[in-house]
């Protein structure tokens, strides 16, 4: 199959998730952490963070869009699938459109971002958990075995299995705004010595992803690499403004990396 050909297809395969906006690569105006726009290299709210945990924070972040959230013209479709795919009996073309967007996105730039990982490979792969109790999988574990990388390595579609699957489990700190590695817990048995991946849905300030990494790197985590499928922008924002008229004016490009400021080509067949 050309390049040509296998672009079109992959076009045609997530034109249904469209809705959602490309991440900015980054560069000048945006924070090399979390992808909002910032005067520095590293905005002040990630910069907080980073003290707050004393260093112990992600090593890498990659996102996979933006949500266009808080629209004054109407209530968009990225912002209502990424707070509805979770709900009890979600609707599961909503389910379907988060797991198609992290499945391909992290498909098309596995190599990316293997690239900016200086070519190292995960040991754990593991999600932010969260303290409301749930009786089925939790939605983001699904997001976390969609990863195209971990649907490679699974043993029973004949991967090698060398990934772990361990979870997480809430710590004693109840304290969701705050950034504290005790809001979460980690088994060194589990992580220690481990290169973990960490996977969370949505980014709004950074501190739940951030926190959980604390706690791994606690745990004796080598190093945590961090994967949200969404960074929430808001028109309420003003400092926001100006890059959501930026992103809400183009059409939405799988191929835009989500590692570098670079278009991407089609990915070789895994």
């Amino acid at each position: 199959m050309t390049d040509y050909l296998a672009e079109s297809r992959i076009r045609d395969g997530l034109s249904r998730v469209s809705y959602f906006r490309n991440i900015a690569g980054p560069g000048t105006g945006i924070c090399r952490v979390c992808r909002q726009p910032s005067p520095t290299d590293t905005c002040g709210d990630c910069q907080y963070i980073h003290q707050a945990l004393d260093g112990m924070t992600c090593d890498h972040t990659f996102f996979l869009s933006y949500i266009d959230g808080h629209n004054p013209q109407e209530y968009t479709q990225s912002a209502k699938t990424m707070r509805q795919y979770k709900a009890h009996q979600a609707p599961k073309r909503l389910v379907n459109d988060v797991h198609l967007l992290t499945n391909n996105m992290t498909w098309i730039h596995d190599e990316c971002i293997r690239e900016a990982e200086g070519g190292a490979e995960w040991d754990v792969l593991t999600f932010v958990p969260s303290r409301t109790k749930r009786t089925e999988i939790h939605p983001v574990s699904s997001i976390a075995l969609n990863v195209a990388r971990i649907v490679g390595d699974d043993a029973e579609r004949g991967g090698s299995g060398r990934i772990k699957r361990w979870q997480m489990a809430v710590g004693p700190a109840d304290d969701p705004r705050n950034p504290n590695a005790d809001r979460f817990a980690a088994s060194v048995a589990s992580f220690g010595g481990a290169r973990v991946l960490l996977v969370d849905d949505t980014w709004t300030g950074g501190t739940s992803i951030q926190s959980a990494a604390a706690a791994l790197k606690d745990a004796g985590a080598v190093s945590v690499t961090g994967l949200c499928v969404a960074r929430w922008l808001s028109w309420n924002w003003s400092s926001h403004v100006p890059l959501l008229e930026k992103v809400t004016a183009q059409p939405y490009d799988p191929f835009r990396c989500i590692a570098f400021d670079r278009t991407c080509g089609p990915p070789e067949p895994w």
